[in-house]
């Protein structure tokens, strides 16, 4: 790492409650809202004319393309938040989102969706940065219930954002709930704009590239870091194999007019067994230990793809959805407080920059590679694959957890 004298100094003159219901509220609007491009990109696709079988193929391409050229970015935004401040390089996801939503909503063809869907790569990055903030700003003894919080958004933002959408498509049609989702977006970015406050005072900082540099050594030599990036992303990979073909699955069972609605609700129901997994497994985190109730709830995630594999009709597969997603988020916010709490502070905020990185990756790898199983196989066998794979992370995480204390 870089001397720390060179590092600029970012302060949050406001309380960590006002922080983190700042943050919490702006995750909510952008799940809410990015989700959309991963739940109705089939819908849109059908509109203009695709047939099934393009679905297939195009469903997994599409929703890996803003992350394959998004990715190569993510470790630059840590960088230009030392150089620049955190503040900025939050706001800009949310004015990115609004143009790329904003030009959804008049997409009639596949290349100017796809010209959106591609925007949205330049928006990641700002979660990380909002972790950085919070475990800065929080008592220590409240840092777990910040970022908790902030996490437990996500999957209400998925549940409002699922029936709503999943309604306004019914009624109005894809490009009406793309053109709304631009307003949201514009909306949350004012927001953060007016009420959000960090004091940067700029300090003479490295050249970027050495200031990259040391924000990848950071993550190469923490054995906490890398073990849980490496567990995060075969993890990842295992939920992006099968999300953006949930939609496509539903197609199948339910037809094209009912599926807008059904998608929807299916993706509202995971929200709310979300939100009460995340409240019900943060209670029990410090009890039961981070680690002891992340290698549990791993081992619980291969068993519960099983039952959406097997399902048949619509009930069966909401169900098996909606208890999926009871524990799979959870797995990922264990994951994120196990290296907040136990990184040095001198690499926190380099290291927490970088943290969806992982994500990001899977959410390229995945995509393409269920592509390819759809194609070839069927749609349902996506979910095969994906209990596989959070097997193989299970027996990562377990093999390697002596490498996840405190460093």
């Amino acid at each position: 790492m870089s001397n720390p004298s060179h590092h600029s100094l970012i302060t949050n003159p406001q309380s960590w409650k006002l922080l983190t219901f700042l943050f919490a509220l702006a995750n909510f609007l952008e799940v809410a809202v990015v989700a959309h491009f991963v739940l109705f990109t089939p819908a849109f696709l059908y509109t203009i004319g695709f047939s099934k079988s393009e679905i297939d193929a195009w469903t997994g391409p599409i929703s890996a393309l803003a992350f394959l050229l998004g990715i190569w970015f993510v470790p630059f935004w840590g960088v230009f938040a030392d150089r620049y401040g955190r503040k900025p390089l939050v706001l800009r996801s949310h004015y990115v989102e609004m143009i790329a939503m904003a030009l959804a909503a008049i997409s009639h063809n596949v290349w100017l969706y796809l010209i959106a869907r591609a925007l949205t790569g330049f928006a990641l990055g700002n979660t990380g940065l909002m972790y950085a903030s919070l475990t800065e700003t929080a008592p220590k003894h409240r840092v777990a219930l910040a970022l908790g919080l902030v996490n437990a958004s996500a999957p209400l933002g998925a549940l409002v954002g699922g029936l709503l959408g999943g309604l306004i498509v019914s009624e109005y049609g894809v490009h009406t709930l793309f053109g709304i989702d631009a307003l949201v977006c514009l909306i949350t970015a004012i927001i953060l704009t007016a009420f959000y406050r960090e004091t940067f005072t700029p300090k003479a900082t490295p050249p970027m590239l050495t200031m990259l540099g040391d924000a990848l050594r950071a993550v190469i030599h923490s054995p906490i870091a890398l073990t849980i990036f490496g567990v995060s992303f075969v993890f990842s990979s295992a939920q992006f194999f099968s999300y953006p073909y949930l939609p496509v699955r539903i197609i199948e069972i339910v037809g094209e007019r009912a599926a807008p609605a059904m998608i929807g609700a299916t993706q509202g129901f995971a929200g709310v067994t979300t939100l009460l997994g995340s409240a019900l497994w943060g209670a029990l985190a410090d009890r039961a230990g981070h680690r002891r109730l992340l290698a549990g709830l791993m081992l619980l995630a291969p068993v519960l793809w099983l039952p959406i594999f097997f399902a048949q009709d619509i009930t069966t597969l909401t169900i098996g959805w909606v208890l999926l997603s009871a524990v799979s988020p959870s797995i990922s916010s264990l994951m994120y407080t196990i290296i907040s709490l136990n990184v040095s502070a001198d690499k926190r905020g380099s290291i927490l920059s970088m943290i969806y990185l992982p994500l990001n990756l899977a959410f390229i790898v995945a995509p393409f590679g269920a592509s390819l199983v759809a194609r070839n196989f069927e749609v349902r066998d996506v979910f095969l694959v994906s209990a596989a794979l959070a097997f193989l992370a299970l027996v990562m995480f377990a093999g390697n957890v002596g490498r996840t204390r405190k460093n």
